[in-house]
């Protein structure tokens, strides 16, 4: 297998034409936004608090997306057995076909992590137990990109990815892994390892060292706000910064109990499940007060349908996704209405990761190819 070319880089283009402000920031109004691309309307969303909360709203998300061509639903990945993982794509729109969404392209590959609102996946393709080979790609361009493999051999139990630039496309990679039994009898130290695609290379960072009597829930992190973040057995945050590439915790509300951490108009949010005292069960969101402090806000109730589900996914600010007994569900909040968009045929646990994209190639190769021409000659 070798690296496709990538040659067209994102372009990001205003058309003043059709976005007026009115000569206020303070008054642009949302709907100027509709015919953004994803990463036009981030920029929009700084203009102001209104703005910003109006563009995660269903009625905007489906317009953006129709205008703009986009897709947004969620990979089912499930394992087949002899490093044979197999991959779908769900619609959230049960009438839309998957347009041709897969990741075939590469070769049968398991994925490892997802930027949802950056449309990249970081993929493994493991032919043996010790060949594995690591690619980012973009499904629905159908690029991809080979990466050189991590320094250390562990064996690596949580993957995070982060698109931090678009313009020239640059990414992080964070690997965890453990540390031999010998060396980690206390199994609360894990190995941290970055690839940042502007130097192309993986370093070691300082170990995650859990507090004691604490724990790491291997799962797909949660990215918001410039931090990945995990939750821990004994309902921590463990945070990761993408900038300063340290490690922080701090607690979840103390409300209710399973937490689930979810994103929420860009920040991160967590999910609890309560009962109220005349019987009623809810799932209660809470949201970081911003991505600096420590303390939460409650969001919203959102009352329980019966049917054991789990909160998945905030797809938007009233809808979410929910996953009970092999099926998928999407839930209206402000209607309470509920619409099957997926049942499960496989006897075996899917893992999903929650996915949005556009059409527009990305040139994954600038930042790499620009590096390179900042080197001394002898050096490359």
């Amino acid at each position: 297998m070798s690296s496709r070319a990538i040659s067209h880089g994102v372009l990001i283009s205003f058309h003043r034409e059709d976005h007026e402000f009115s000569g206020d920031k303070s008054r642009h109004d949302p709907r100027d936004s509709l015919s953004f691309s994803g990463s036009d309307v981030g920029k929009s969303r700084l203009l102001n608090k209104e703005c910003n909360k109006r563009s995660y709203e269903s009625w905007f998300l489906n317009l953006n997306h129709d205008r703009t061509n986009s897709i947004s639903g969620y990979f089912a990945q499930y394992n087949g057995g002899e490093y044979n993982y197999h991959t779908r794509f769900i619609h959230e729109k049960t009438v839309s076909e998957n347009n041709g969404v897969s990741i075939d392209f590469p070769g049968k590959v398991k994925i490892e992590a997802c930027d949802a609102s950056h449309r990249i996946l970081l993929c493994v393709n493991e032919t043996r137990p010790s060949v594995t080979e690591y690619i980012v790609c973009k499904p629905t361009t159908k690029q991809y990109q080979i990466l050189p493999n991590p320094t250390m051999q562990t064996c690596a139990v949580s993957f995070g990815l982060a698109v931090n630039r678009l313009n020239p496309f640059r990414y992080k990679i964070l690997r965890l892994s453990r540390l031999p039994g010998i060396l980690n009898r206390s199994h609360r130290t894990f190995v941290s390892e970055v690839f940042d695609s502007y130097s192309f290379t993986w370093k070691r960072i300082n170990n995650l060292r859990l507090p004691r009597k604490d724990g790491l829930i291997p799962s797909n992190p949660v990215h918001a706000s410039r931090f990945l973040h995990w939750l821990s057995p004994d309902d921590n945050v463990i945070r990761f910064c993408l900038k300063t590439e340290t490690w922080s915790f701090f607690k979840t509300p103390n409300f209710g109990v399973s937490p689930t951490l979810v994103r929420y108009e860009g920040k991160l949010g967590v999910s609890r499940w309560w009962m109220t005292g005349s019987g009623e069960e809810l799932n209660r969101l809470w949201v970081l007060k911003s991505s600096f402090e420590k303390s939460w806000v409650k969001v919203k109730d959102i009352k329980r349908m019966g049917i054991g589900e789990n909160v998945l996914w905030t797809p938007n600010n009233d809808m979410v996704t929910l996953s009970s007994w092999g099926r998928l569900w999407l839930y209206n909040v402000n209607t309470q209405k509920l619409n099957m968009i997926h049942v499960k045929k496989e006897r075996t646990n899917y893992v999903l990761f929650p996915f949005r994209s556009d059409y527009e190639r990305v040139d994954m190769d600038e930042s790499r190819e620009l590096q390179l021409s900042q080197r001394p000659i002898g050096s490359r």
